[in-house]
């Protein structure tokens, strides 16, 4: 029998980083239901396709939160949205943009 390692966290600071990656995978995979659902029901989103949604959905989720931040804005995400790279920064979870 093979032993599976311990994916328990070893302290506070592994354990908020796995509760906060397993929190935006989750939802991320309901924005990308979202905008699929928003694509069959608006006539003019009717392109958008599963890859578009997929693609999309990270990057509004890092604007949902950037305004949701307490220091955050609207307009904070609509900058990040207008100026975002291709992915958002790798453990970044929200406030405000520079």
């Amino acid at each position: 029998m093979v032993e599976q390692p311990d994916k328990r966290p070893r302290d506070t600071r592994e354990f908020l980083a796995q509760w906060n990656a397993a929190t935006e995978e989750h939802l991320t995979t309901k924005l990308t239901a979202i905008l699929q659902q928003l694509s069959r029901q608006e006539p003019r989103l009717q392109g958008l396709t599963v890859e578009h949604c997929a693609a999309l959905a990270p990057r509004l989720l890092h604007a949902l939160q950037t305004a949701a931040a307490p220091d955050g804005t609207v307009h904070d995400a609509l900058d990040l949205l207008a100026g975002a790279p291709t992915e958002p920064p790798k453990g970044e979870t929200g406030g405000a943009a520079d």
